[in-house]
């Protein structure tokens, strides 16, 4: 049986690799989302409206809550373009953060 591989797909920009990690850290995914809203805005008065960060990076790349945005980034539209822009991040994370995110209740006893 000959097996079919998926071929990989060269370089967008030359022989560099374009890598965009994102760390992870819980509600601290504002900060990161933040940072990419405005970096994706500043693409976008370049390239126009419709410039999403997936267009400039060959892998996007996140740990625990930068695998949210990571996801929110790249997943794809009914058109395979991103369904989400950068700036819809950080509306989400307040939004959620409560439900995603729930603060672990310390209770001190004295005795």
């Amino acid at each position: 049986m000959e097996r079919k591989t998926s071929q990989i797909q060269p370089p967008t920009y030359g022989d560099l690799i374009t890598i965009l990690s994102i760390d992870g850290g819980g509600v601290r995914g504002i900060i990161p989302a933040t940072i990419l809203s405005y970096l994706e805005s500043q693409l976008q008065e370049l390239d126009g409206k419709d410039a999403r960060l997936a267009d400039y990076f060959d892998v996007i790349a996140g740990t625990s809550t930068g695998g949210l945005v990571t996801a929110m980034l790249t997943a794809p539209d009914e058109n395979n373009r991103p369904l989400y822009a950068a700036k819809d991040i950080t509306p989400f994370y307040l939004e959620h953060c409560p439900k995603i995110f729930p603060q672990k209740k310390w209770y001190v006893h004295i005795l």
